[in-house]
């Protein structure tokens, strides 16, 4: 993969447990913008470090080592969208990919979230994240554009005006997943529609459980 950086891979690699929450921050356009649009969520009021976050899945064993080889990396289950200009292709929702594709030399801050989930537990965000993949719920414009509203006013306990069941963007996709499982870690003073990457990754920090790369 071009442009792959192969520490960030590396560490979601040694960090890997399937359930768990990664985290990346990129230095891109639209990362910087979402980094932006949290401002209001961080305790520094300072612009996040958080643009997107996914639920890592199981290793699976694929052709990326030296000269083809077989290795064996995490896949992940999202929600994204990925627009190619001058290419007929568009990717829009709940999906899984390879974890590289968030190892780009455009990741400044990586992370995992490790609330220690049971077996049990384990299994239920990822039949979720799974059943939302093969429901193909869509990524919703709209409703970021609500959760950005209520940032503003502070209401983010309030549900989004645009929330729509079939369709998520990455931290309310992760959220879901883990509240189907038995597991939310948020209270009710935010709802799932307007979760931001900012919002798990301090729910990570007061459990203890966030790890970064490089930390």
């Amino acid at each position: 993969m071009k442009n792959l950086n192969p520490q960030v891979l590396n560490f979601f690699t040694e960090n890997h447990r399937p359930g768990i929450i990664g985290l990346v921050g990129t230095k891109d356009a639209i990362g910087l913008a979402v980094r932006e649009a949290q401002r209001a969520v961080t305790a520094d009021h300072k612009a996040s470090l958080w643009s997107h976050c996914f639920i890592l899945g199981e290793l699976r064993p694929d052709r990326r080592g030296p000269d083809s080889s077989v290795s064996r990396s995490p896949y992940l289950f999202e929600s994204d969208l990925k627009v190619k200009l001058f290419k007929p292709q568009l990717r829009n929702g709940a999906q899984e990919n390879w974890v590289g594709k968030w190892c780009p030399e455009t990741v400044e801050h990586a992370a995992v979230i490790d609330f220690g989930l049971s077996g049990e537990q384990q299994e239920g965000v990822l039949a979720t994240a799974l059943q939302l993949v093969d429901e193909q719920v869509l990524y919703p414009i709209q409703e970021l554009l609500g959760t950005w509203w209520a940032i503003i006013v502070k209401k983010e306990w309030a549900e989004n005006p645009f929330n729509n069941p079939h369709a998520m963007y990455c931290s309310a996709f992760v959220r879901q997943c883990c509240k189907e499982a038995g597991r939310d870690f948020l209270g009710p003073e935010v709802s799932v529609s307007n979760t931001t990457p900012e919002h798990l990754a301090r729910a990570g920090i007061q459990a203890g459980a966030l790890r970064m790369y490089g930390g």
